[in-house]
């Protein structure tokens, strides 16, 4: 198949109203391609490393654009290209983790009240390690197996009846008495997070994890700093099973009781006798940081000076893959996002030179994101701190994953942000031969939805998912260039329209549809914030005509109760939004206002996922 761009004609742009028409030539544009493989193929090199978030090789990338921005004419926005903040992007062990307890062993014709108790210490790194979601702080007090730290009123099943853990430190296996399975009975607690927060509600000030029985049994997991390290609101570890076995009664093992378990699916829980413990976690999270790169062409109108577009991309990548990763292979190789993200980012940077060499009326703010893949961080810190006023931001287009152009087959979502973007998409997409699917909604896992949140009308240009996703198999050489290039004239085409327009873009809130992702069966309509907020769940946006939304929830509520559940973080939230059931109310808790402190409660009717 012969791909082809179109050159945006000088001869006639009309444009009247809602109607679009225009003139173009076509060619193949083999130079455009060449300059973004030219731009692939640093962005995948070794040097680069994945280009990992706080990263040398995240820095590299950033100083390439803005040199290439500056080669180019495309101005810094302010006094620098680079908006700098900080992620997390390590966790290591500080001073004074601790592990002691006093443990009184019974001995023959001794009563138990006159043997002296032994003091053992285990020390982090051999017996048990500290996990990075563990808070840091104490816990003390007895020592309390609880099975597989399930509580399932549905499945009658309930590790905790029968035993007081509140104030002291329980022992969980990991797993389920039905194995692995996420799809079983027990699927939805299954996870560490899930049993973190079951021990938390029940009162626990601690738990220890403990590995099934097996080969890897006393494999330590390791402390390494992932996206989902919120903190758990508990002291959470991982013990080697030997050690912890050497805790349990001689008469009542922990491998007879595990097989017991599984073998009979009733709980066995209950306190580990004669055993005080003290437990001091002190974690160390690295901060790093890293920037957006934000450069500007300014328009020709002076009446249209303030009327910003701004087109973006993320450049940041998974590094060596140590989160977020697909591959399952045990090699640590470099995530290399040759189409995730290195085709949007030179699609970007090609895109502001060819408006550079021919400016549009309206001023065009060129925006590329890092810290994408721990969550849109880069795009959302950018609409918490605009170096542009969000009210003077007329649209954002989004490029992301725009490298794999297949049979002509382009997906644009967030065409129901705006009245003018339908007629648009499909008139261009006519000119330009596109097989265009497309979605209203303008929320997605990408950094426009940071924009929608703030009532921005959005378009977002990808070539759609492939089997190279998020594993170090996504290469330089897998890219469709000239079919990128094609994407990337359909981008110019479109800002220019929307800057020849004398009418700014709409904005339309589009009605929520809950469709089946993330495994839930059901959904509230919310749009998370995925940094930390150390008073509880943040939300960006709640979706039009979604339960939240009917309940009365607004964007930059906090939410601290869901259910029955206090809410530390997204984990909390999704544990019990995993378990929750269409139809039935919950009880929502948030703060709100402008110091985040006036308390208001809701009533939410989860719905059903189609």
């Amino acid at each position: 198949m012969i791909l082809y761009f179109i050159r945006r004609s000088l001869v006639l742009v009309l444009v009247l109203c809602s109607t679009y028409a225009s003139s173009y030539s076509v060619e193949i544009d083999t130079e455009l391609a060449a300059k973004l493989q030219t731009h692939v193929k640093y962005l995948t090199s070794d040097e680069l490393e994945g280009r990992s978030s706080g990263s040398q090789g995240n820095h590299k990338a950033a100083e390439y654009i803005a040199s290439f921005f500056k080669q180019n004419n495309i101005l810094p926005l302010g006094s620098s290209y680079f908006q700098e903040f900080t992620v997390p992007t390590s966790i290591k062990l500080g001073e004074g983790n601790k592990f002691g307890f006093e443990i009184t062993i019974q001995q023959v014709g001794v009563p138990i009240d006159q043997a002296k108790p032994v003091k053992v210490n285990w020390k982090a790194g051999n017996e048990y390690t500290p996990l990075s979601f563990s808070e840091n702080g104490t816990a003390s007090g007895k020592l309390i197996f609880a099975g597989y730290g399930i509580s399932s009123p549905d499945s009658k099943y309930d590790d905790y009846e029968g035993v007081d853990v509140k104030g002291n430190v329980v022992i969980v296996l990991r797993g389920s008495p039905d194995g692995n399975d996420n799809h079983g009975k027990f699927g939805s607690y299954i996870s560490l997070r899930s049993k973190i927060l079951t021990a938390r509600e029940k009162g626990a000030s601690g738990i220890i994890f403990v590995s099934e029985a097996g080969d890897g049994a006393d494999s330590l997991m390791e402390l390494t700093l992932g996206t989902s390290d919120k903190n758990s609101g508990l002291i959470a570890l991982h013990a080697k099973r030997s050690s912890i076995a050497k805790l349990f009664p001689r008469d009542n093992p922990l491998a007879t009781i595990d097989a017991q378990i599984i073998k009979t699916k009733k709980p066995n829980s209950f306190e580990i006798p004669n055993l005080k413990l003290n437990i001091n976690v002190q974690l160390i999270r690295v901060e790093s940081p890293t920037s957006n790169v934000i450069g500007v062409v300014r328009g020709t109108n002076p009446a249209l000076a303030n009327e910003y577009i701004v087109a973006g991309a993320h450049f940041d990548h998974l590094g060596w893959g140590d989160e977020g990763t697909l591959y399952s292979g045990k090699e640590r190789k470099i995530h290399y996002g040759a189409d995730d993200n290195a085709s949007g980012t030179a699609g970007i940077m090609e895109l502001a030179a060819m408006i550079a060499r021919n400016p549009m009326e309206r001023p065009v703010a060129f925006m590329l994101f890092s810290g994408e893949e721990r969550g849109l961080l880069g795009s959302a810190y950018y609409v918490k701190n605009p170096i542009i006023p969000l009210e003077n931001t007329i649209c954002m287009l989004n490029m992301d994953m725009i490298g794999r152009l297949k049979d002509s087959k382009l997906n644009v979502q967030g065409v129901g942000t705006s009245s003018h973007w339908q007629n648009l998409i499909d008139s261009l997409g006519k000119v330009y031969s596109f097989a265009i699917s497309s979605s209203a909604d303008g929320f997605g896992p990408s950094d426009h939805s940071s924009f929608y949140s703030k009532e921005r009308p959005v378009i977002f240009i990808f070539t759609g998912l492939h089997s190279d996703y998020h594993r170090p198999t996504d290469t330089w050489d897998k890219i469709n260039y000239e079919g990128e290039a094609m994407v990337v004239h359909f981008a110019e085409s479109t800002l220019r329209t929307i800057s020849h327009t004398t009418e700014v873009p709409d904005f339309i809130k589009v009605k929520s549809t809950t469709q089946t992702t993330g495994g839930f069966k059901v959904s509230i309509g919310i749009i998370p914030d995925y940094s930390d907020n150390p008073k509880g769940l943040k939300i960006t946006g709640v979706r039009e005509g979604g339960p939240a939304e009917k309940a009365g929830l607004q964007a930059d509520d906090i939410i601290t109760q869901f259910g029955t559940t206090t809410i530390k973080n997204i984990y909390d939230y999704t544990a019990v939004l995993g378990q929750a059931k269409a139809g039935e109310k919950l009880k929502v808790v948030v703060l709100r206002g402008p110091r985040e402190d006036k308390e208001v409660t809701f009533e939410v009717i989860p719905e059903g996922r189609k």
